[in-house]
């Protein structure tokens, strides 16, 4: 049996998609999703700090996190990990108030997965809150594989956790990495093929 790593915004949820429409609605401006090459939204989409404050508020409200599409083929892959026996832990970045509308999202979707867990991937606690853990405690769990589309975190998990990561290719994880536990990859077709599920 192995323990898996997926992240849930832009590997199962088409997340980062809506966000230039909620960017036009919010501050009038027109940002298109293959110019996002910075992970940091705020750098992104060149936002204030009170514009960032309004604009992560507003895209973690429960009407727009039920409203995401799936990325294709990962419901699909999940389902034949579980049904091979493998662990398979949803691991995500979002704050805490997005617990209730996520789990929701996931339930109306029928994702199946073991357990889900909300980590402070990105230091915005700075010490766990209820139901977050940060990543000295996520060090503790061990995984045979994880899929994320966030660079640090695929160095943080294939460095400090000696995890083999699948780094899902997004305009803000571009630049070039040679990492012997990193390998990119561009579709859950590819994720299948590589790990041995076609």
């Amino acid at each position: 049996m192995k323990r898996i790593y997926v992240d849930l915004d832009d590997v199962i949820s088409r997340t980062t998609d809506t966000y230039s429409a909620v960017i036009e609605q919010e501050f009038g401006r027109q940002v298109r999703f293959e110019d996002l090459t910075c992970f940091d939204l705020k750098v992104s989409f060149q936002l204030t700090d009170r514009e960032y404050r309004h604009f992560f508020d507003r895209i973690h409200q429960p009407d727009l996190l039920m409203g995401f599409d799936l990325v294709p083929g990962a419901k699909e892959m999940m389902a034949r990990w579980i049904e091979a026996g493998h662990r398979v832990d949803i691991v995500t970045g979002r704050p805490p108030s997005a617990r209730e509308a996520s789990l929701a999202w996931l339930d109306r979707q029928r994702i199946p997965f073991s357990e889900f867990i909300m980590v402070d991937k990105y230091n915005r606690s700075g010490e766990d809150h209820p139901g977050v853990i940060s990543k000295t405690r996520l060090m503790a769990r061990l995984y045979d594989l994880a899929v994320e589309d966030s660079l640090d975190t695929a160095l943080f998990l294939a460095e400090e956790m000696g995890v083999q990561v699948l780094l899902y290719d997004r305009p803000w994880n571009a630049r070039p990495v040679i990492y012997p536990n990193i390998t990119r990859v561009t579709s859950w077709q590819d994720i299948a093929a590589l790990t041995c599920c076609p």
